[in-house]
């Protein structure tokens, strides 16, 4: 048996892209790592998010809904197409507490641009610790 461990060096989108951005979210700022065509699948929506604009349209809408939202990376896998995160969510919740929650984002990257992202997290309980609706 051997102890190997495999990194794969990617350009484009990485865990570090992902966390740079999760650090302070800011939207302005239009993002070259993004297709086109991406793909974005939210627990809890009956219909993928498709296009760079509806995808940016869903992320605005749950910053709206929770502006201080930020997160973390606690852990990062990548085999040179997908990339997988585990995430931390800090935010401060509707009775003004800080709460964490937890999730995992699969990310298909090709030519360096995300083309799918697939997110999951238990969407009720993180509700239910910040007090507002995430249906996007």
């Amino acid at each position: 048996m051997s102890d190997q461990t495999t990194t794969v060096e990617r350009e484009g989108f990485t865990a570090e892209t992902f966390a740079r951005f999760w650090a302070k979210p800011d939207l302005t700022i239009p993002s070259d790592d993004l297709a086109d065509d991406v793909v974005g699948y939210w627990p809890g929506t009956d219909e993928p998010v498709r296009g760079r604009d509806e995808y940016v349209g869903a992320l605005s809408e749950l910053l709206a809904r929770v502006p201080d939202l930020t997160l973390s990376v606690a852990e990062s896998a990548d085999n040179g197409e997908h990339l997988f995160i585990r995430w931390v969510a800090h935010a401060t919740g509707a009775e003004g507490r800080r709460s964490e929650h937890t999730g995992v984002d699969r990310i298909r990257v090709v030519d360096g641009k995300v083309v799918e992202n697939r997110i999951f997290f238990d969407r009720a309980a993180f509700k239910r610790k910040l007090g507002t609706s995430l249906d996007l």
